[in-house]
């Protein structure tokens, strides 16, 4: 399940920032979420970015999916998926950026709504 969000989640979320977090630390890269990459076994997934620089998520540990949408400071929409771990704590934020190419924008929104319309908000994985 994770795996079709994340590619349903490709052609469209370009210029994203993925989020690592815990209470003392915060890491972010910057990529265009173009090259996925599955281990064999499914369990996990590598994020590439420019550079050579990756971020590895175990999908295993991914108990529920979030579709947020709300307004940043600046007024304008963001729009942002989390993955979450039984604990209820975030593993892996995906942000969507505002694209400089203003017309991007507006099929970026589209495809959001409807990954929020197909998943809803909040979906639960496994039991």
């Amino acid at each position: 399940m994770i795996r079709q969000i994340l590619e349903d989640c490709q052609p469209g979320f370009a210029e994203v920032v993925l989020m690592l977090s815990n209470s003392s630390a915060t890491a972010e890269v910057y990529t265009m979420l173009e090259d996925l990459r599955f281990t064999e076994d499914g369990n996990t997934v590598t994020f590439m970015a420019e550079g050579g620089t990756h971020l590895h998520l175990n999908m295993e540990q991914v108990k529920e999916v979030r579709f947020i949408q709300t307004t940043n400071e600046q007024g304008l929409p963001s729009y942002s998926v989390w993955f979450v771990d039984k604990d209820k704590e975030p593993v892996l934020r995906v942000y969507m950026r505002k694209s400089e190419k203003e017309e991007t924008n507006q099929p970026r929104h589209d495809l959001f709504m409807r990954l929020q319309e197909k998943y809803g908000e909040t979906l639960t994985i496994g039991g």
